[in-house]
């Protein structure tokens, strides 16, 4: 029988320890309750109206605060912590390479975050349905599995964050920086940019390239799938621009988008972490 690959043998590790650590469970558990929370809005607030579409939308509006942290934090000291540790160089003083340790790490990691926000959107499915007396499953579906990359995407940040740092609380530093930087404020920069073009802040109306700068962040490129998901195709968009949209608004252009920001790093990581002295 031939020997699984090291990296694999890694993942697995990875994911066995997060079992052990209960994080899948934290994960679960946190997801399950606010993204419930969030759904049953409509129904506890009784100025606000709403089905089961907005509701769902609600429950991604606060998955795209909440997932972001919670795949830092489950990812960030992957490796600068074994690093500080010194464990780290034991680890590679066996067979594993740089390359098959930071590959393992980000599957088992992302392995953990997946199945985490898959099972705690799963509960809170079966609680909207019970709310709402039905739920649309092709649109909650969707939304799952754009929750799941969302949560992929941010793993990829936070291990090539972990690559490059020798400390923890460097890692911890920059954690919190991308997350402010991707999550909280990057509305600020199109707003900006806006701004320096128009003259003016954005209205009702905006152009392409506003949509586009918006979804260049990991919550944002979230955000434009999950609103055309659940608002049946571009409908949204085209109320927004005033008529058609381009090309570059595609949904693929923002998939691509998603899938970068979980590459990206981890290539940036690597190439760095392969040259660093571990002494």
């Amino acid at each position: 029988m031939t020997a699984a690959p090291i990296w694999l043998t890694i993942a697995r590790k990875e994911f066995a320890d997060a079992l052990r650590s209960r994080m899948i469970w934290g994960i679960v558990v946190i997801i399950a309750v606010m993204t419930s929370l969030s759904a049953g809005v409509s129904l506890l607030v009784p100025d606000v109206d709403g089905g089961v579409e907005m509701a769902i939308g609600g429950a991604s509006q606060f998955a795209g605060l909440l997932v972001p942290i919670m795949a830092l934090i489950a990812a960030y000291l992957a490796i600068s912590g074994e690093r500080e540790s010194g464990s780290l160089k034991v680890i590679l003083g066996l067979p594993p390479s740089r390359g098959e340790v930071l590959f393992g790490k980000f599957l088992g990691r992302s392995g953990v975050v997946a199945i985490g926000l898959t099972l705690g959107f799963a509960v809170s499915g079966v609680v909207t349905a019970a709310l709402y007396g039905g739920l649309p499953v092709g649109a909650f579906v969707g939304t799952t599995i754009l929750t799941v990359l969302l949560g992929v995407s941010f793993v990829g940040i936070a291990i090539g964050i972990s690559a490059v740092t020798k400390t923890r609380s460097r890692a911890m530093t920059l954690a919190i920086t991308a997350y402010l930087g991707l999550t909280l404020l990057w509305d600020l920069a199109p707003n900006a940019v806006h701004l320096l073009v128009t003259g003016e802040m954005p209205g009702e109306v905006v152009p392409g390239w506003f949509l586009l700068l918006q979804g260049f962040s990991p919550t944002g490129a979230y955000n434009a799938l999950v609103q055309r998901l659940l608002l049946g195709g571009g409908t949204a968009v085209e109320a927004r621009l005033g008529g058609p949209a381009p090309g570059y608004l595609d949904p693929a252009v923002f998939v691509v988008i998603m899938l970068a920001w979980a590459v990206v790093p981890l290539v940036a990581g690597y190439l760095t972490f392969r040259r660093a002295d571990l002494s």
